[in-house]
C-alpha cells in the first residue's frame, strides 16, 4: 500500500476523534482554570478528558465496524469479538498512551500556556505538540497490529 493511501486511512481513523477530544479537552481545561486558577489541575484533567473522549470515539467506531463485519459474515458479535477489539485498542494505543498521559501531554499543556502567556492558545498548541508525539508510536503499533493480528 502506498504512503498516500496509508495517510488517508490514518486521517479517517483518527481525525474526528482528535477534533472532538480537542474541543472537549480545551473546554474542560479552560473551565477548570477559570474556576480554580490551578494550571496543574487544568492540565491533568484536560489531558484525562482528551484521552477518555478520544478512546471512546475510537472504540465505538471499532465496535460498530466489527459488528457490521460480523453481520456481513452471518456471525454473532460475542464477548470474544469485543475482547479482540479491546485487545487491538490496547496494542495500538497502549505504549503511546502511557507516555502521553504520564508525561508528554500534561507537560506541554502546562508549559506552553506559561510560555505563550495565553492559557487557551497555549493549551491548544501544547495539545497539538503532544498529539504529534502521541501519534508516532500509535500509528506504528496500528500498522504492526494490522500486519500481524488482522
Amino acid at each position: 500500500m502506498k504512503v498516500k493511501q496509508k495517510i488517508i486511512i490514518w486521517v479517517k481513523r483518527y481525525l474526528l476523534a482528535d477534533i472532538l477530544s480537542t474541543v472537549l479537552s480545551l473546554a474542560t481545561a479552560w473551565l477548570i482554570m477559570e474556576s480554580t486558577e490551578d494550571r496543574v489541575l487544568a492540565a491533568f484533567v484536560g489531558s484525562a478528558v482528551a484521552s477518555i473522549s478520544f478512546y471512546g470515539i475510537i472504540a465505538i467506531a471499532d465496535v460498530r465496524k466489527s459488528i457490521k463485519l460480523h453481520k456481513s459474515e452471518n456471525r454473532k458479535y460475542k464477548i470474544k469479538s469485543f475482547l479482540i477489539d479491546f485487545r487491538n485498542l490496547i496494542i495500538e494505543f497502549g505504549p503511546a498512551e502511557i507516555l502521553d498521559v504520564l508525561a508528554v501531554r500534561p507537560f506541554f499543556m502546562y508549559l506552553i500556556p506559561k510560555v505563550t502567556g495565553d492559557f487557551l492558545l497555549g493549551t491548544f498548541i501544547g495539545k497539538m505538540i503532544a498529539d504529534v508525539i502521541f501519534f508516532i508510536p500509535a500509528i506504528l503499533m496500528y500498522e504492526l497490529r494490522k500486519k500481524h493480528l488482522d
